[in-house]
């Protein structure tokens, strides 16, 4: 279920420890009885800096393969809106903080572009087989991966790529004259710094060293809603 970030009932939340791997996750009602699943938040604002694919370059290090993902940081500028996303966040922080001891939630960090705060959102590659034996390999997406440089990466057996590690990519655009745009799927080679784009995320906090959790938002869809100034800017370089 996704939820706007003003309009989310913090009472309703249910923290859930998983186990394997272990992190806490958060979890609203369905409307089924007694049924919860996993809150997915949405926001908007502007691409600052991003990591996307396509996958280009040479193989990289398998020391680097836990580290390797896709992500992109966005800001609101002086956008109310934006601003309440951000306290949305700090909230569910506190709400993970209270699961565990005092002082072992790391505290939520903010970034800045010039002087304005942005958040950044990424979904790893790869998943450890250690933290989740279990679980199933897709193949990468032609999109993601279209020389093959990731998919021989995962060729080691000690880490795979699966559900929990894809991202969806959309762009909102008008078909066939009609009069409301609709999302389509995008080659996610598309986003350029400056595009006004939607994501949607999860939440959940991670163990970290010394015992300690962090708070992690995972980036599981982006939608290109404008890329009107960014495309007019290309332009007046040129």
């Amino acid at each position: 279920m996704k939820e706007d970030t003003d309009n989310l009932q913090f009472d309703n939340l249910k923290p859930v420890l998983n186990e394997k791997p272990t992190y806490w996750r958060l979890t609203i009602p369905t409307s089924e009885a007694a049924q919860t699943e996993e809150l997915v938040l949405s926001m908007q604002g502007v691409i600052v800096n991003k990591d996307l694919p396509p996958m280009l370059t040479n193989r990289p290090n398998e020391q680097h393969q836990p580290f390797i993902r896709q992500s992109v940081q966005l800001t609101g500028f002086n956008c109310k809106e934006f601003q309440t996303c951000i306290n949305t966040l700090q909230q569910l922080h506190q709400t993970f903080s209270r699961q565990m001891p005092e002082g072992n939630m790391e505290p939520l960090t903010l970034g800045q572009f010039r002087h304005f705060d942005t958040v950044e959102f990424a979904t790893h590659y790869f998943t450890s087989r250690r933290d989740d034996p279990n679980g199933t390999e897709m193949p990468f997406d032609q999109s993601t991966d279209p020389n093959g440089v990731l998919a021989r990466l995962a060729s080691n057996k000690k880490y795979f790529h699966g559900e929990d590690n894809k991202v969806l990519y959309y762009i909102l655009k008008h078909a066939n004259n009609e009069s409301l745009p609709r999302f389509f799927e995008v080659d996610p080679a598309q986003f350029r710094v400056g595009d006004i784009v939607e994501v949607q995320i999860t939440v959940a906090a991670v163990p970290i060293k010394n015992n300690k959790f962090k708070m992690i938002s995972q980036l599981r869809c982006l939608a290109l809603l404008d890329g009107t100034f960014t495309d007019v800017s290309i332009l007046y370089q040129n």
